[in-house]
């Protein structure tokens, strides 16, 4: 046995060893650089539905009794496998069809062939889009615009006579070769995919009775609307037997009589977006509708309708304003004998052709997941949150609660196709946030990096480096963000979107940080200056005249 003293020296000694590696450990961790986490990669999946008794709720008896969700594929078209997993999982969540929006995105063939993008989708995929949604019971209905938001028509060469303006937004009502360009874009969606319902758009028609065909039936252009919208949907009856959508925003202040020529014709599609619908559509107009239409459609949105730059929608307010109308439609069948034949929830990629991508659809399905219970059961309780976390497939410290979380970031923990795409986009919207606040603090608060600091080249190199002490970190951050997103966002969308994705978001952050460190490397590369007072330089070139305007046409 060791003596006292020996046990002594002995613990003595192994406490100083303990004190050497701790020491090492800390300066290794100290010495080695940061390693950057790697890139969180999902694959995509088909999505597998639970079986019905999962869920916490049923659908209720007074909830719409069809749930259309809106596939607007103007803008971030996703590849079709990602169509597929989401048809599955907006069937299970409530949806009985989906109202597909093509655009540019199908692949037209004769004469309309320039409708189609560059990067449409083939035929073959086009079909499956087709086969996935008749697979688990969604009816395919087509949305073909038909008046207004046909930029990608009236912006080729080949269209321009078409124009009701000098924009290529509206299409001239009165020239007959519109209707025709209408009739054969419907003729070959529906050879691919035989429909109940045809919706032909007609929104937003803001350039009315412009042209000289207009001006010469001398005409109101409410008038030219309604006259318009009477032929398209009559043509549309007959040659293919299908009830008539459009979107109701042009009607709602056309007095009765001029309303009844559409009564047998067109099914509206009242559309208001926010929590208080009644703003935008007082009750009188729905009264009104149902002393006219036997059916009208009541559309919220999930996404595409909080700003034309939004990442990520907001779902505690689409929930709301779903919600909303669900409560409005039952009120006024109940005391006004409205005649709701169901629900559309928009969900917009573009605000029109020419605007930027707002939020993207694989990031959307919490909020589509949402949506689509509370119209489905007719109300927001914690049983459909739950149902929206099982369906989400969330793991259990995740807490849906849009009154807390209103953009559902707590979802990028889930297992949902674009979970991924979501945590991506979190640690984009941070790094943004960054960005500006850096750029505000330079621009409007410290007094070293102003353009006077800049332009004189002027300034406390030690004010400089504590003024961007932050610059060289959010540039690294932005190129761990340059790497994920071709890594993450092509999982699920296809290059061109990807690069216009980026060059949308990333780009401007590029250019901010890149000219915050020039000027800062051009403050700091000084070290002498002279005697006040300094040289005057102007600080700005001479604006070049405009350009003339066109020549008449």
């Amino acid at each position: 046995m060791l003596s006292f003293f020996r046990r002594r020296r002995l613990c003595l000694g192994m406490g100083v060893v303990m004190c050497m590696v701790v020491g090492m450990v800390v300066w290794g961790v100290r010495s080695f650089p940061r390693v950057t986490p790697a890139v969180f990669v999902v694959t995509p999946r088909r999505f597998q539905p639970r079986v019905q008794e999962e869920l916490t709720t049923q659908p209720g008896t007074e909830a719409p009794p069809e749930r259309l969700w809106h596939l607007d594929l103007k803008g971030g078209a996703p590849k079709v496998a990602i169509v597929e997993s989401l048809m599955a999982l907006a069937a299970r969540a409530g949806a009985t069809g989906v109202l597909v929006e093509w655009e540019d995105m199908f692949p037209y063939t004769g004469p309309l062939t320039n409708l189609s993008a560059h990067n449409a989708y083939s035929m073959v995929e086009v079909k499956r889009i087709v086969a996935a949604a008749e697979s688990v019971g969604l009816q395919l209905i087509h949305l073909m615009q038909s008046l207004g938001h046909l930029e990608y028509v009236l912006k080729l060469p080949q269209w321009t006579e078409l124009r009701e303006g000098e924009g290529p937004s509206e299409a001239c009502p009165s020239n007959p070769h519109t209707s025709l360009l209408i009739m054969q874009a419907l003729e070959q969606l529906l050879a691919v995919a035989p429909a109940t319902h045809v919706h032909i758009g007609a929104d937003e028609v803001y350039t009315l009775g412009k042209c000289q065909l207009c001006k010469a039936r001398e005409l109101p252009p409410l008038q030219l609307y309604v006259d318009y919208l009477v032929m398209v949907a009559k043509k549309v009856k007959e040659r293919w037997g299908v009830r008539v959508l459009v979107w109701d925003d042009m009607l709602r202040h056309a007095p009765i009589h001029t309303l009844r020529s559409l009564a047998p014709l067109v099914e509206p599609v009242v559309w208001a977006y926010g929590p208080d619908v009644t703003k935008l559509v007082p009750p009188y107009i729905l009264r009104s509708y149902a002393t006219i239409f036997p059916r009208v459609w009541l559309a919220p949105a999930f996404k595409g309708a909080n700003g034309p730059r939004a990442i990520m929608p907001d779902a505690g307010r689409h929930a709301a304003n779903t919600l909303a109308w669900v409560e409005v439609g039952q009120r006024l069948k109940q005391y006004s004998g409205l005649g709701v034949a169901g629900m559309v929830i928009t969900g917009w990629s573009r605000y029109d052709h020419f605007a930027v991508l707002c939020e993207l659809l694989p990031p959307s399905t919490p909020s589509l997941v949402l949506t689509l219970l509370v119209a489905s059961r007719g109300f927001l309780t914690p049983a459909v949150l739950r149902d929206t976390h099982a369906l989400l497939e969330c793991p259990p410290h995740v807490i849906v609660q849009p009154s807390r979380d209103p953009l559902l970031w707590s979802t990028r923990d889930c297992s949902f196709p674009g979970a991924n795409v979501a945590t991506f986009l979190h640690r984009y919207a941070r790094l943004r946030r960054d960005v500006r606040q850096l750029r505000r603090q330079v621009d409007e608060v410290s007094g070293w990096l102003t353009p006077y600091n800049v332009r004189h080249n002027f300034s406390s190199p030690s004010r400089v480096r504590e003024g961007t002490s932050e610059l060289e970190s959010l540039m690294a951050a932005l190129r761990d963000l340059e790497d994920e997103v071709e890594a993450v966002l092509t999982q699920y969308l296809n290059p061109s979107t990807v690069t216009e994705w980026r060059e949308q978001h990333l780009t401007p952050l590029n250019l901010t940080l890149t000219s915050l460190s020039h000027m800062t490397h051009g403050l700091l590369a000084r070290t002498t200056w002279p005697r006040r007072p300094l040289e005057w330089h102007p600080p700005f070139h001479t604006m070049p005249p405009p350009p003339p305007p066109p020549p008449p046409a």
